[in-house]
């Protein structure tokens, strides 16, 4: 298994968090035998889809499961659209945001656009920790090198998305929303067709992203504009 101390979580959330992604090799056992090891204050569990035994005595072990967290990619490749496809995205375009832009992003973060997260399910936590918690990782993307992008309709923001270098031809899109008076008006696939877009701008062999299974619209426009599925895990947390 792999355990990362996420001492950013103590910033964001104000509690000390182990992050353990569970590897093919782990087995009950040694899940048992490290207890002490990865147990702390807020502990949350990766374990892949299909190992069922652990996944089952973490749950006897006082987890509760909050979600399904799907990783894809693209080959940097635009999807055939369908007319009403073309029509959205053919209405909304698209720009780098300057500091006034990430500036609103903290305000639309603030306002609660991000509600289908493990954070925000959890009633251990309030949704101001979970704003917390994304306007700290917006932070640290923009730190780490990420790019920010703005989704422009009728000269307002709509939303965001951004992109970062990994290196070898491969980008990672990490953060991404619509702002909350744009939810519903069918402008969730800009999001991910503008990150293919500018991901081939920036000769991307490859786009990583990845979406929790609590977003229940986001697994229909990831697969429909050519995002293959990659890892799946489950997703436990236990509070101490």
């Amino acid at each position: 298994m792999k355990i990362i101390n996420a001492v950013w979580e103590k910033r964001n959330l104000g509690v000390n968090c182990n992050e353990v992604e569970i590897e093919n090799k782990d087995t009950v056992k040694i899940l048992k035998q490290n207890l002490e090891v990865y147990e702390t204050e807020y502990t949350v569990i990766k374990v892949p889809i299909g190992m069922i035994e652990i996944s089952q005595y973490l749950q006897s072990a006082g987890y509760t499961f909050m979600e399904l967290m799907i990783s894809c990619s693209n080959n940097g490749q635009l999807p055939l659209l369908t007319p009403i496809q073309k029509r959205i995205i053919d209405s909304v375009s698209y720009k780098k945001m300057n500091n006034k832009d990430i500036e609103q992003l903290f305000v639309e973060i603030d306002s609660g656009m991000f509600t289908d997260d493990r954070v925000s399910l959890d009633l251990k936590f309030t949704q101001d920790q979970a704003n917390n918690r994304y306007a700290g990782w917006v932070s640290d993307e923009i730190e780490l090198g990420s790019k920010f992008f703005k989704l422009v309709y009728k000269s307002q923001t709509a939303g965001f998305f951004s992109l970062k270098a990994n290196g070898d031809d491969c980008y990672t899109s990490s953060l991404g929303g619509l702002y909350p008076s744009f939810e519903r008006v069918g402008f969730g696939i800009c999001l991910n067709y503008f990150t293919i877009e500018e991901g081939i701008k920036q000769n991307a062999k490859k786009i990583f992203t990845s979406f929790s299974s609590n977003n229940r619209g986001a697994f229909g426009i990831h697969f429909s504009i050519g995002y293959n599925i990659g890892k799946q895990f489950y997703v436990f947390i236990k509070h101490k």
